[in-house]
């Protein structure tokens, strides 16, 4: 996504959390290392994060119990019998960046991966470059421009390279977590299979769609022949943004659903070996250029043999634009599979809060979305190494020049949901107090409850008092300004 588009929709936010400022240095000094979340007795346990960072995944010392006493007017109701979309996981994406500041970084990708820190669950690759790879533009079937249609010179190699280990780092990773989940998305066809012979901007050739499924095809067989099987793709990251800046496609509707209906669809489900879900669009959640796009798709009925999910960004429009989508296709699933954090003179900590849960994840999860995954899992302390994208981009975590780790607000929001809410849980339906209290509540598969609550209220010195009800019984709680919590209870 442009770079422009990201500072106008953080300046926005900025202006709209202005009273929550702090400092544009996040400081982890006092941040959990590990956390105990596998027993609470009965009670409620609750953890966490000021937009002062005095607290960051902090347990609060005092447990809360259920009772009858009523206590405040204000309450959220969880119905644990109301359920909604099961969750897949929570994480971000492994770049080429990402991947060469954490290969053989095992305090890194432990920080990352480990079940007693982040505990992140599900990850998006890069297919070929993007604009986060050191070693510059590339796909695994460049020719020079001359036409390659048995894809004689197809090679993953270039994801092998000590400056460029995807492969090496997802399989370090397995080693870590071995159910974690891959997610796949290109940024580009090879060059000679589109309009200007280019990697980027252009767009791909109808004449080349049946190569390219095979291309798909070959770079998912190599993959699990590494050990690494793909859960899920996106036929095109962001389809409708292109530029000469880096690596990008224009895919249009009409292009994704024939390619996906009449040529990658098929092709895939040919080959039993490999059974990955095709996830369309992968934009914006509205872009004026096309709003329809997810419906073209899914209406489409070749492609809707193949498709039945669709991803979002949240780089333009807001979440609630899901809702005209799943009005018209209720049982379609949703992803949310990109946002990145930024880091600017006027970038907060608590703005962050603010962004991520209202754009990212409360205002999807309620709306749907079965995975929640960010941009870079690292960027160095110069927001790099960049191929000509975004300059002020912030990964999950910072791996500095000289080693140094530092956890950026991406880091501690992902905290509150990845490490307790398991893969396999379902959202259930909870209370929203729009204005003041956002939520969401989830049941695990150990019967396991979780809410996560955020003060939206602004309301700068104010806590807001809130019994919180499930089954009849309630306990009560004052939720800090500005403040994201996480309960746990049997």
């Amino acid at each position: 996504m442009t770079l422009k588009m990201i500072i106008l929709k953080r300046t926005v936010v900025f202006l709209t959390v202005i009273t929550l400022i702090t400092s544009c240095d996040y400081d982890d000094s006092t941040a959990l290392n590990t956390i105990d979340t596998t027993s609470n007795n009965g009670q409620v346990t609750a953890f966490l994060t000021t937009p002062d960072q005095n607290s960051l995944v902090q347990e609060l010392p005092d447990k809360f119990e259920f009772s009858t006493e009523v206590r405040s007017d204000l309450v959220i109701t969880i119905d644990e019998n109301d359920i909604r979309q099961e969750v897949e996981g929570f994480g971000a994406a492994l770049t080429g960046s990402s991947a060469f500041l954490l290969n053989n970084n095992q305090e890194a990708l432990n920080t990352l991966f480990a079940q007693d820190q982040l505990n992140l669950s599900y990850l998006r690759l890069t297919v070929g470059s993007s604009d986060f790879t050191k070693i510059g533009n590339y796909s695994y079937n460049e020719t020079g421009g001359a036409p390659d249609p048995t894809l004689s010179l197809f090679s993953l190699e270039q994801d092998m390279i000590d400056d460029n280990p995807i492969i090496p780092v997802a399989q370090q990773i397995l080693g870590i977590d071995s159910e974690i989940k891959f997610m796949s998305s290109p940024w580009s066809a090879p060059a000679w299979m589109k309009s200007n012979n280019s990697l980027e901007n252009g767009f791909l050739l109808a004449s080349n769609y049946s190569v390219y499924a095979r291309y798909w095809e070959m770079y998912l067989e190599g993959y699990k022949n590494a050990g690494i099987e793909i859960d899920a793709i996106t036929p095109q990251n962001e389809p409708l943004f292109a530029t000469d800046d880096y690596p990008t496609m224009f895919m249009s509707a009409q292009m994704q659903a024939t390619f996906i209906g009449q040529h990658l669809g098929p092709r895939l489900a040919a080959n039993t070996s490999i059974s990955p879900k095709i996830i369309s669009y992968d934009h914006n959640f509205f872009v004026g250029e096309d709003p329809d796009y997810p419906t073209t798709v899914l209406s489409n009925p070749l492609a809707a043999q193949y498709t039945n999910a669709v991803a979002y960004h949240a780089y333009g429009g807001q979440p609630s634009d899901i809702d005209a989508f799943r009005d018209v296709y209720p049982d379609a699933e949703i992803y949310f599979t990109e946002q990145s954090g930024i880091r600017t003179g006027n970038t907060t900590f608590g703005g962050e809060l603010n962004f991520f849960l209202k754009n990212v994840f409360i205002g999807t999860l309620r709306r749907g979305a079965k995975a929640i995954l960010l941009w870079n899992l690292a960027l160095d302390e110069n927001s790099g190494p960049t191929n000509g994208g975004c300059d002020i981009c912030t990964g999950v975590i910072e791996v500095s020049s000289s080693g140094a780790i530092r956890k950026n607000p991406e880091f501690y929001i992902l905290s509150h949901f990845s490490k307790f809410v398991q893969p396999g849980a379902v959202v259930i339906n909870s209370t929203q107090v729009e204005g003041q209290l956002l939520n969401v509540a989830f049941k695990n598969p150990d019967g396991s409850k979780v809410l996560v609550l955020y003060n939206d209220s602004g309301l700068s010195g104010q806590d807001i008092r809130v019994d919180i009800e499930m089954n009849g019984q309630r306990f009560n709680y004052a939720v800090p300004n500005g403040s994201l919590t996480t309960f746990t209870w049997d």
